[in-house]
């Protein structure tokens, strides 16, 4: 048998113990059942799943069709190997939000003027804002909510952005749920399925807010925006 063939079959067969670690019974389920089942059930299984579903085709061919003992008719190709072996890293090894999105988080309080955050916007390029008051997590203020206060003002002769508060503005976003607190071991492709959001509901978060434990009240450890998953989708 080839070099590849070994290698392909090694990391199909941990895969297969992989998954069937996950099971709720002893019973043998077939590993195309055991993808199906579990593409609705984990991120990772779900994002690779057509490619899981070839390999099992391919494994059958490689040791169904064999002509002799160590000679087989398929012979998967470098880069099969390489991204079955990859699919494996995610599965058993799977990449956290932290690290991946371990970065300073720029928040704002109530009082805050819209002016020092508008400055940050232009010298940062950020878009999605925390606010916070002194009890704690108060909302998040998009661009959305900025321009909303921006248009509703735009007919007043003289804008005092120095003496508008962040508070104000952020009362006006239409939307109060477009966030998510996660914790820090949530995986990397659990996230983006959090951005992309669910097909059969509207809400699909802005950004999604990583804390210790995924609660509001902790210390922000980072976070997640649409332009942060484009090179993980």
């Amino acid at each position: 048998m080839g070099k590849n063939a070994d290698t392909f079959l090694s990391a199909y067969n941990r895969i297969d113990q992989h998954l069937n670690r996950w099971k709720e019974t002893e019973d043998y389920i077939p590993f195309a059942s055991l993808v199906n089942y579990f593409s609705k059930r984990n991120a990772v299984v779900k994002r690779f799943q057509n490619d899981l579903l070839e390999f099992a085709e391919l494994r059958n061919a490689i040791v169904h069709n064999r002509v002799m003992p160590n000679y087989i008719i398929a012979e998967p190709h470098e880069k099969t190997v390489e991204h079955i072996l990859n699919i494996e890293a995610e599965l058993t090894r799977p990449k956290l939000v932290i690290p991946a999105f371990s970065r300073y988080v720029q928040t704002f309080h109530l009082d805050d003027t819209l002016a020092s955050l508008l400055a940050i916007v232009k010298e940062k390029e950020f878009s999605q804002f925390p606010v916070y008051g002194n009890s704690g997590f108060k909302g998040l203020l998009t661009p959305r909510g900025i321009t909303q206060w921006l248009s509703s003002h735009i007919n007043e002769e003289h804008l005092n952005l120095n003496g508008t508060t962040i508070g104000e503005v952020l009362a006006v976003e239409v939307r109060k749920d477009h966030y998510k607190f996660i914790n820090r071991i949530t995986t990397v492709h659990q996230a983006v399925d959090m951005m992309k959001g669910n097909p059969s509901s509207s809400f699909r978060p802005e950004a999604i807010l990583i804390t210790e434990n995924g609660t509001p009240d902790e210390k922000l450890l980072g976070i997640i925006t649409p332009h942060h998953i484009i090179g993980e989708s």
